[in-house]
């Protein structure tokens, strides 16, 4: 190519100079690209590329620091750009330096790259070094460093399409890169494209969607594997930054037609959701006849697929998307919103977009249980579908307290490593799913449950009231937004601070220098909700729901005797309450939360079916009856409680994990367990039930060792304290033995125990019951 004359701005001359790939060329007034473009038909559009470099704000920092320190600002971060021009671009020609406003260049090149990927690579590196060589240098006098924005693109012509417009698509295609945050980590090699292309797609793998409502899968996201190991959606938005459209519809379509053929047979409920990345959109009428024939050959019909368009496109393209979607649903597919909540969408588009599916990302999902903004924002999008017909999904569900979260809020399925990994050939089988918790039942009272708040104490951070907030907020820096720290003075809980809380007072304006360094006490909630360890947790959790709307999720401070003992977050409440329901509907004790007779019965039942050897233990209280008059019921709640937090407490420490504790009604337990365990499980709950009775008793009536009361025929006597009486019956089940035969000997084991004064355990010594005749 001859040389030419290379127009630029006036201000850019003096890089030009300085740069000798530009040597000898003249500057010429200030004319735009296009214009260029039009005068120099030797330069092929297919061959030209361009970076858009952008010092973000300079504006505003200009206005404090003079035109001549901006214009010094700008010269070295330009100068820094220019230099490092050809060493990063081998092979490229830069042509022209167009300034668009102070602060705001564009430099157009010739390029001879056959592979647009190749040039990425090149401005990957040319990003970097800029980057590095401006925060190298002098620190700019700007207020503080300036924001560079590098962006590239390459030149799309098309036939008729004026070379203004090519470069005008091409410039805003770089800007919108150049606010991009690229993870230069996760961009395949150029080695590992090659072996993508060489060898196509290794495999797909499935990950379930399960109804959150049912457990049941109803349908299975498909993922391609390369044979490099590389992420293939990594792949596809490296083409989607390049502008490789034809790419990006190669390795797309090999994964749906892999996707296709290793799904198997779906049910006309369950659905195959597949993704549809922004090539498409280039070639929306033949890629959608082509895809519907793909479907049909592998004997699958639209409505079994969705096709998922993510809502990271950028503004342009989710402008053309409603089109788009209308012309696959004409087809009759399923389509789905994906990423909600990351992207460029706003409600507007998404009722316009009017999808089958809204999957909200794992930004969302992620500490769902502690952030209460997400939770907004997700019930919001779950009253949105709602109103248009749609569904919901929430990606990324990994632990059991964002399931469970996800299911108070009504969200309607769900997805994740929590929920099934991906897997060929695709996952099946469903899970349960825990109840739906929430105030609603609180407020209705519909839910039960006398057993204490205390129970799901967690530790939690405190502070004094002399403590300063910058130095509470460094200790809150790597918890979660819902964690909270209770300010303490002594022992005694004075406030508390949630950490979501403090976020929203020092993001303010002037909010780190209005607080920062005062006291803790200056933002706390001075009247937090704080309940004694022993308050029933259905009582907690009405006090919890009546609270100012602002405060309804904040965490309960629990204390023993006015002591900080821990806090108890929401959530865990309300689970424990969901969970408790369930097992009363299950014929569950509503006080204790423990099996009843029915599956204690069940439980008899399947060991004499299996013919495995057992021991059952019958625990009765001894003197409960005149406590329970004397002190009142709920007081004789708590004596239940203690005794079932015994048994579990002997069971864990020396029983086995298939052992058996079921509450009878009132006082009666029985525990169901291997016969070489069953001595040490009852020596164990006798002691630690010893230990803590006599704490549920007055001073004075601890000190004397009795209480009066009246018997059954109405005397007034003294009676002991407490005591636990258990009987010990072995059951062999090597013949048949009936719930009824259980029943006699059990009364008969069960009254010996009772005759010895004090905590007694008593075995039966007779044969063991279904015991073969020797």
């Amino acid at each position: 190519m001859e040389p030419m004359h290379i127009p630029s701005s006036i201000m850019f001359k003096h890089m030009l100079e300085q740069n000798k790939g530009l040597a000898g060329k003249t500057s010429r007034g200030r004319p735009h690209m296009a214009a260029l473009l039009d005068d120099v038909p030797l330069v092929r559009e297919d061959r030209l590329a361009l970076v858009t470099f952008e010092a973000a704000d300079f504006h505003l920092k200009f206005a404090g620091i003079g035109v001549e320190t901006g214009r010094a600002c700008l010269r070295a971060c330009l100068d820094a750009a220019v230099d490092r021009f050809a060493a990063c671009f081998p092979g490229c020609t830069l042509l022209f330096i167009q300034e668009a406003s102070p602060g705001d260049a564009v430099f157009l090149f010739e390029h001879a790259a056959g592979d647009r990927s190749e040039l990425f690579y090149c401005y990957l590196a040319y990003r970097a070094a800029v980057l590095a060589a401006v925060a190298d240098g002098p620190r700019q006098p700007a207020g503080g460093d300036l924001d560079l924005r590098i962006g590239f693109a390459c030149l799309e012509p098309e036939d008729g399409l004026p070379a203004s417009e090519a470069l005008f698509a091409a410039v805003c295609k770089a800007k919108r890169l150049s606010r991009q945050t690229i993870d230069a980590a996760a961009i395949p090699s150029r080695s590992e494209l090659a072996t993508l292309f060489a060898k196509g797609l290794a495999g797909v793998v499935y990950q379930p969607i399960a109804d959150l409502t049912t457990g049941v899968v109803v349908g299975w996201e498909a993922y391609a594997r390369s044979p490099s190991g590389i992420p293939v959606q990594d792949a596809l938005r490296l083409f989607e930054m390049t502008g490789s459209t034809d790419k990006a519809l190669e390795v797309e379509q090999g994964l749906w037609r892999l996707a296709l053929a290793g799904v198997g047979e779906l049910s006309s409920r369950q659905k195959l959701f597949l993704n549809v990345g922004p090539a498409c959109l280039c070639a929306r009428d033949s890629q959608i006849g082509a895809f519907s024939r793909l479907v049909e050959e592998h004997g699958l019909a639209p409505g079994q697929i969705v096709l998922e368009f993510s809502e990271r496109l950028s503004p342009g393209e989710l402008l053309a998307l409603p089109e788009l979607l209308d012309g696959y649903r004409s087809r009759g597919f399923l389509t789905a919103i994906d990423d909600v909540g990351t992207g460029h969408s706003n409600m507007m588009l998404l009722a316009r977009l009017r999808p089958d599916y809204f999957k909200a990302d794992v930004a969302l999902t992620r500490d769902i249980a502690s952030n209460p903004f997400k939770r907004v924002m997700v019930e919001t999008l779950v009253l949105v579908a709602e109103k248009i017909g749609a569904k919901v999904i929430a990606e990324g569900v990994e632990t059991e307290l964002a399931l469970t979260s996800l299911v108070s809020m009504g969200v309607h399925a769900g997805q994740g490593y929590h929920l099934g990994m991906p897997a060929f050939p695709k996952p099946e089988g469903g899970r349960a799913m825990p109840p739906r918790a929430g105030y609603g039942q609180v407020a209705a009272g519909d839910w039960k449950c006398a057993s204490p708040v205390g129970d799901l104490i967690e530790p939690c951070l405190a502070v004094g009231t002399d403590r300063c907030i910058g130095e509470l907020k460094e200790m809150l820096a790597d918890k979660p937004v819902m964690c909270s720290a209770v300010v303490v003075d002594g022992d005694t809980p004075a406030g508390l601070v949630m950490n979501y809380n403090l976020d929203k007072a020092l993001s303010s304006k002037f909010g780190v220098d209005l607080y920062h360094r005062k006291r803790v006490t200056r933002l706390m909630d001075a009247s937090p909700l704080c309940v004694e360890h022993d308050t029933p947790i259905e009582e907690a959790a009405r006090q919890a729901m009546n609270r100012a709307p602002a405060k309804i999720y904040d965490d309960i401070v629990v204390t023993r005797a006015g002591r900080l003992a821990g806090t108890v977050s929401v959530q865990k409440m309300l689970d424990t309450l969901a969970k408790v329901q369930v097992e009363l509907a299950k014929g569950s004790n509503p006080l204790t939360g423990l099996p009843g007779n029915v599956a204690i019965e069940r439980e008899f039942a399947r060991r004499a079916r299996d013919g495995h050897p057992s021991c059952m233990m019958y625990v009765d209280l001894d003197n409960f009856k005149v406590y329970n008059d004397v002190y009142g019921f709920s007081q004789g709640d708590r004596v239940i409680l203690l005794t079932a937090r015994s048994l579990r407490e002997a069971m864990a420490r020396e029983g086995a994990p298939g052992d058996f504790i079921g509450h009878v009604g009132g006082d009666d337990f029985v525990v169901i367990a291997a016969p070489e365990a069953t001595d040490a499980i009852a020596n164990a709950a006798v002691a630690l039930f010893a230990a803590e009775v006599p704490s549920l008793y007055t001073p004075e009536d601890r000190r004397r060792g009795h209480i009066r009361g009246k018997d059954r025929e109405g005397r007034v006597r003294e009676f002991p304290l407490i005591t636990l009486s258990i009987g010990i019956l072995e059951c062999l089940f090597e013949t048949h033995v009936t719930f009824e035969d259980l029943s006699h000997r059990v009364a008969s084991v069960k009254k010996l125990a009772k005759a010895q004064a004090g905590n007694s355990v008593v075995r039966d010594r007779r044969a063991p019951l279904g015991a073969a005749a020797r």
